[in-house]
């Protein structure tokens, strides 16, 4: 078995043998061989320039399926079993619904739920035939289809959102599972409208109408208590992910460091809520390790959640308190990032003139 190929032309006569076998159709072989491969790889299909990859796509559709069953059983049968998920996502574009068998549909579904992306057409698919077989879409692959669409829009806004707008719209508000808050916030929450409305915050600081709204909600549902949840919720953020995601590749940002995108909105409207509603002296220390935690760099991404730093930072500014302005003089002074540490110092000399205080003292 090789070490892991850092160039296109390091195992150029494994790549010859893949394409006999899929001239030859023994695919039982190659099953066998690509299983090899991903082992020798660690399941990652662009060192030899895709071409295996898009060899595989070239296949009819009913042929990759029985492929994908093969590869199921070959890579399970393997001690310890072979990590193939990233493969049988290649083997499975451009299968249809009506092609995907359930079992292979389930197969792709757990694999798809621990990465941090997925190829949107497939996803679509497996979400058609599990919502086909089981009357649902399950929370992992919600949650996979949601960090696919945040992806795919910024780089290709027509591919993702289309496909995947009929499971990610009615599931408006419900957090995705994979971090321990926000599965805390599924099972806790006192109304999915405030969630909502959470999510729908933008902006370095909420707008006028969205604070309104915001103070209302929570006023209908009861200030302490509602603040006394988000405070417990704010505390879990730091956990390990509860459904850990496969690093991508060597030299990448570790994807399990970082904040679920779509629970990130979440969050920064959370900490808004705080901001605009009556304050408990709780919050302060609250929203100050959240900010801490969310500025901290990560190798090869920058600060863990710019957005949520600076919400924290706005947040604690609108608190009005000298423990406030004492908590942005602490977070400055650990070192942050350029763009947070200058709105830790803008927010601290605007609080400290107002409050009449002098933040040398604190």
């Amino acid at each position: 078995m090789l070490d892991r190929p850092w160039s296109r032309d390091q195992y150029p006569e494994r790549l010859d043998l893949v394409r006999r076998l899929i001239a030859a159709a023994d695919d039982d072989k190659l099953a066998a061989e690509l299983v090899d491969l991903a082992a020798a790889t660690g399941d990652v299909w662009r060192y030899d320039g895709a071409q295996v990859r898009r060899a595989l796509e070239d296949l009819p559709a009913a042929r990759r399926h029985a492929l994908i069953l093969r590869l199921v059983d070959r890579a399970g049968s393997e001690a310890p079993p072979v990590g193939i998920d990233a493969l049988l996502v290649a083997v499975a574009a451009g299968i249809g619904p009506d092609t995907l068998s359930w079992r292979a549909a389930r197969r792709l579904g757990e694999g798809a739920a621990a990465a941090e992306a997925v190829d949107p057409g497939v996803l679509a698919v497996v979400a058609e035939v599990t919502e086909r077989e089981t009357g649902a879409v399950p929370p992992p692959l919600l949650a996979v289809m949601r960090r696919t669409a945040h992806r795919y829009t910024k780089d290709r806004p027509l591919e993702a959102w289309p496909r995947l707008r009929p499971w990610l719209e009615p599931a408006a508000g419900v957090l995705s599972v994979g971090e321990a808050w926000a599965e805390a916030v599924n099972a806790q929450a006192p109304s999915r409208e405030l969630l909502v409305h959470a999510l729908t915050a933008a902006g370095a600081r909420p707008a006028p109408r969205w604070a309104r709204r915001g103070a209302d909600l929570v006023a209908e549902l009861g200030v302490e208590p509602v603040r006394a949840l988000i405070r417990g919720w704010l505390a879990l953020v730091p956990r390990p992910r509860t459904i850990p995601l496969r690093d991508p590749a060597p030299r990448l940002a570790d994807p399990n460091t970082v904040p679920d995108p779509y629970n990130a909105r979440a969050l920064r409207g959370l900490v808004y809520l705080l901001a605009v509603t009556p304050h408990h002296p709780d919050d302060v220390a609250a929203v100050g390790r959240l900010a801490q935690h969310a500025a901290e760099k990560v190798p090869g991404h920058g600060p863990r959640s710019q957005m949520v730093a600076h919400a924290c930072v706005y947040a604690l500014e609108r608190f009005t308190t000298v423990p406030a302005v004492r908590e942005l003089t602490r977070l400055r002074s650990i070192g942050q990032p350029p763009g947070i540490a200058g709105a830790l110092t803008a927010a601290i000399a605007r609080r400290s003139v107002a409050l009449g205080v002098d933040p040398a003292r604190l």
